[in-house]
C-alpha cells in the first residue's frame, strides 16, 4: 500500500502543534489499540539526518484505540527549536504483530516566528 501524500502539515515556531490523523479503510477507522508510530523531519527525504522525532516512544505521538487515531504534539517550547523551513516526513506506524506501514508522507513547513 503507498502512503498517502499530505503536504498541509506545518506551523510556526513557538506554537504548540497538535494534529490527529485517521487511518480508515473503505472508511472505517481501523482498530490501532497497541500500536507504536513515529516520524521524522528531514531536509531532504534523502537525509540521515533528522532534525525532529515525534514517536509514541518520546511520547510526542499518543495512539487511539478503535477509532484509528494517532495525535501528533510538539510543545512550543520543542517547535521553538525548530529551524524555519521546508521539511520531509513520513508517518510510520507497527502493529503488536510487528507489521510496519508507513501511513503518510509529505512536506511539512515550519514559519519563522516573528513575536516571541
Amino acid at each position: 500500500m503507498l502512503a498517502g501524500r499530505y503536504n498541509g502539515f506545518g506551523f510556526t515556531q513557538g506554537d504548540t502543534f497538535t494534529t490527529a490523523p485517521v487511518w480508515k479503510i473503505n472508511g472505517t477507522p481501523v482498530s490501532v489499540t497497541g500500536y507504536t508510530a513515529k516520524m521524522s523531519l528531514r531536509k531532504s527525504p534523502n537525509s540521515s539526518t533528522s532534525v525532529f522525532d515525534f514517536s509514541t516512544a518520546n511520547g510526542r505521538i499518543v495512539t487511539g484505540t478503535v477509532d484509528g487515531k494517532f495525535t501528533i504534539t510538539a510543545s512550543s517550547t520543542d517547535t521553538a527549536t525548530i529551524p524555519a523551513g521546508t521539511y520531509y516526513y513520513d508517518l510510520e506506524v507497527t502493529s503488536p504483530a510487528s507489521v510496519r506501514t508507513t501511513l503518510l508522507s509529505g512536506v511539512l513547513t515550519v514559519a519563522k516566528q516573528v513575536t516571541s
